[in-house]
């Protein structure tokens, strides 16, 4: 596992010498899964891009032919049998909060109800930055909370990747509110009616 963290560290520098645009990256471990259940990636990599022009470039790259594809060294014998689970680009549609140095961060996947149309996505969506991203910074105790929506999915699990995530960024992990504690304003049909399709949390690894 030493060469494979060693080696996974030294891949973040290759992805962003190697990609025109990428202007940060963080490394994360998986530190705890809430319900529903699911197949959900150990190591998290998380990259940032300068512009779209940047996620359109990359996009074209590596689902074009093999040869203008990124080649990155072959790593040790555990990174050649990883296996990925998500591969993913997501568009920040909103934030509130402050910068902060995250040493845990929350990711929640969420589809509206079914059968939501232009109006009810609308309303969900003012509703989910107005004010449920407040409520949750002030009720769990993150420092950062930013919504994003998917722009581009490479690799997912079936039934596919949700279309909306919500990140909650904290500088160490906050502590549990008490049960009953919280109480968090009802929202439109498009809210109540939501799918989460997965709740994770993981701890920042990168030094």
């Amino acid at each position: 596992m030493a060469a494979f963290n060693e080696f996974y560290d030294a891949h973040l520098g290759d992805v962003m010498a190697r990609n025109p645009g990428f202007v940060c990256a963080e490394r994360y471990e998986l530190a705890q899964v809430d319900p529903p259940p699911g197949p959900w990636p150990r190591w998290l990599a998380v990259y940032g891009l300068d512009g779209e022009e940047a996620a359109r470039r990359f996009a074209e790259r590596v689902t074009g032919p093999p040869e203008e594809r990124p080649v990155y060294p072959p790593g040790p014998s555990p990174w050649r049998r990883m296996e990925p689970v998500w591969r993913l680009i997501w568009q920040r549609t909103a934030w509130t909060g402050r910068d902060v140095s995250a040493g845990r961060v929350a990711l929640i996947g969420i589809d509206p109800a079914a059968e939501s149309g232009e109006r009810e996505i609308a309303d969900f969506d003012d509703f989910y930055t107005r004010v449920h991203l407040p409520e949750i910074i002030a009720a769990f105790g993150y420092d950062r909370g930013s919504r994003f929506e998917r722009w581009w999915e490479f690799r997912h699990p079936e039934p596919g990747c949700p279309a909306y995530l919500a990140l909650y960024e904290a500088e160490a992990a906050p502590p549990v509110p008490a049960p009953g504690t919280v109480s968090l304003t009802p929202g439109p049909p498009a809210w109540e009616g939501r799918t989460v399709s997965w709740r994770v949390k993981y701890d920042r690894i990168t030094k």
